[in-house]
Formats: structure tokens, sequence, C-alpha cells
């Protein structure tokens, strides 16, 4: 009791950030299977949706922007990641059309579109990740439009990671377009970024470039994204368009039980079957649960390296925290069993000797089948108690 008040006065709390994501109600793509998402509680959507009115007015707000952008990215591949951090990298291509509007506003200010363009989530790394423009200067298409293609290459963050459900693992890897004009004359409200759903997509070594893994699909949307700041400017906290395109990756769950969950599996079931040894070996039952709690140690630092340090327990976690607590109880049953069955050769040949001879037998009986029940429930309990959308 006082570790859990000393250990519950310690924690911290964590402070959310004051930025905010609204999917915004331009056109969106998603291949992820719709069929998934409530099976695995899983979207690579990130904030919460437009509802009600909101939807209209951002209909309009759209229509009546000044300067509008049509964004499509299609990445090439993807490789090289790292739970740890955690981020990935990638390179591909990134092309933007707009209309003369906003060429004015470019040639006036003297500045190219890429000036006002940020990758939000890229990480420092050996390839700085910008847009590198293929030509020279934008090109003029048949309909009067502006088009300028750009690759890009570097190390991005990821944001969103089940790791609550690990081993069953799911995890996006984004790449965040936000227009990058602190002054403000290119906001939410004068310039919208619109996705090019139909042209976007994956190369042929982006859905398999990382071994390991299986691809789930990609996706490309606009959302608004509120800034808690007016950056020092005055009036109200700035809102920007920013394009989200990602591409989801999942475990496979048979490769994760084979490799994380049945090892786990068996040594449980060496804890089960030792009452199961003759009860004049309680040196070889009291060493069984000893040697189990070593193993346990060290699966679990095994798989706990592939992790980042998280705040929370994982899926893994809790059972390995279930079977922590059986070992412990399988250790003082068998000691308490042993003290019984040395009281017992001390006693006399009666009735008294053979009731608790039955009552020990009962016990070594009784004991797998119970803790095989109290694990499953426990296992599927703490499933279902992982939060959803986590």
């Amino acid at each position: 009791m006082l570790s859990i008040v000393g250990v519950t006065s310690l924690n911290v709390d964590q402070v959310p950030g004051r930025d905010s994501l609204r999917l915004s109600s331009a056109s969106r793509a998603l291949t992820t299977s719709v069929d998934r998402l409530p099976r695995d509680g899983w979207s690579s959507q990130r904030g919460e949706s437009l509802s009600g009115g909101e939807i209209q007015a951002d209909i309009d707000a759209l229509d009546d922007a000044l300067y509008h952008v049509k964004i499509g990215v299609y990445s090439n591949s993807t490789y090289d990641l790292d739970l740890s951090i955690p981020s990935f990298s990638s390179n591909g291509y990134v092309w933007m059309r707009w209309k003369q509007p906003l060429q004015d506003y470019l040639e006036a200010n003297d500045t190219d579109l890429q000036e006002h363009i940020s990758l939000l989530n890229a990480l420092l790394s050996d390839a700085d990740p910008v847009l590198h423009p293929v030509q020279d200067k934008p090109a003029i298409l048949s309909d009067g439009t502006y088009y300028q293609l750009y690759t890009y290459v570097g190390r991005f963050y990821i944001d969103r990671a089940s790791f609550r459900h690990f081993p069953f693992l799911t995890i996006s890897l984004p790449i965040a377009i936000e227009a990058d004009d602190v002054a403000g004359g290119l906001g939410y409200g004068t310039l919208r970024f619109e996705p090019d759903s139909r042209n976007s997509g994956m190369g042929l070594y982006a859905g398999t470039g990382i071994i390991g893994w299986l691809n789930r699909g990609w996706s490309i949307a606009e959302y608004r994204h509120n800034y808690a700041t007016n950056f020092g400017l005055g009036g109200l906290d700035r809102d920007y368009s920013l394009i989200l395109y990602d591409i989801t990756f999942g475990t496979s769950s048979w490769s994760s039980f084979w490799r994380l969950m049945l090892p786990l599996l068996v040594v449980m079931v060496m804890v089960l079957l030792v009452f199961k040894i003759r009860p004049d070996e309680q040196d070889a039952r009291a060493g069984i649960p000893v040697t189990v709690l070593l193993t346990l140690v060290f699966l679990q630092q095994v798989y706990r390296g592939e992790l980042p340090d998280l705040p929370f327990l994982t899926f893994l976690d809790q059972v390995y925290v279930i079977a922590y607590v059986i070992t412990l109880l399988a250790f003082v049953l068998l000691v308490w069993i042993g003290r019984r069955y040395a009281d017992m050769e001390s006693m006399p040949l009666g009735e008294a000797r053979d009731n608790l001879s039955k009552r020990l037998e009962f016990l070594d009986e009784v004991w797998p089948l119970s803790m095989v029940l109290f694990c499953s429930i426990a296992v599927v309990t703490s499933w279902y108690l992982i939060p959803a959308g986590a």
C-alpha cells in the first residue's frame, strides 16, 4: 500500500498540447479497408471531423478562399522504420497546381511557392527533407494553371501508432505539408490546399519497402491546423491549411503470436504443470517458478527493446503482469503446500492425516484449471479495456 501511494504521488500527468487538427470538407482519399476499422479500432484520421453546420461553413470558406493549391503526393519508397524515435525515411514526388491570383501574389512578393511550403513533421538528418523543384520555373498548362513538380527525400516523425495494442501493432507513416507563412497572409481563410486524390498514391517500393510489415493502404486529406498562438502579431490564433499524406502498415497477427506470445504461453504452462510433479520432490517443484521468473524478465526485456519509452502499459505488458502474478502465487502456494506435507509426516496415521492429504491433492488438481480460467478472463479484459482509437 505504501508503494502504491508513493508511486501515485510521484506520477506525472501529461499536459495536452493546445494545437488542434480538424478534418476539412475537401475531398479525401482513403484506400485502407473500411471493414477493418471497427474491428481493430484503428483509423489514420487525425483530430476531429467537422459536424453539423461546420461542414457547410467550411465548404463556403473553401469556395471563398482567394488562393487554391492542388497538391498531390506520390511516395516512391518508405524504409528505415525506427520505432524507438519513432520515425521513418521516404522519398518521392510532390506536385502543385495553382491559378493566376496566387501567381500574382508570389510575383508581387518576389517569392516562389516552395518558400511558403514546409514539411511539418520533417526531422533533422543527413538528408535534409525539403522540396526540390524539378524545373527552374513553374510550367503553364493548357488551362492556364501553373504547375510545379518537386522531389523530396528525408526522415519524418511518426505521430500515430497503436502501441497500446502491441504486439498487434498498426502504424501510420505521415508526410505533413503546410503553408509556411507566419505573417498571416496565407492563412486558412486565404489559402486552401486541395488533395489531388486521383493521382496521388504509392510507388513500387512504398508499400513493400519495410520488411516484416504489411501494407494496409494510404490516404490523403486536408486538415485545418489551429495554432494556439498568433505568433506575437496580435489578433486571433492562426489557422493554416495542411495536407496530410500517410501510408499505414501493420504487423502480422500470426507472426506476432508465434514470435512473442507462444514463448510466454509455453513458460506459463510449465508453471501450471509444476503441481503435477510428485509432492516428495519439493526442491524441483519450488525451483521451477524461480526459473520461470528469470525467463519472464529476459523475454520482456527482449521485446521492450523494440519500443520507445512509453508512459503506459502495452497489451503485452499487461499480459506479462498477469504472468508475474501467477508465478508469484504458484511459488507461495508451493511453499505453503510443502510446509503442510512436512507437518503431515509428523502426524500419526488417522483421519486427520487423511483429510489433510486429500486437501493437498485437491489443491494440486484444482490449481491449473483455476489459473487457466483466471488468465483467460484477465487477458480478454485487458484487451477490451484498451482505450478506443489508441
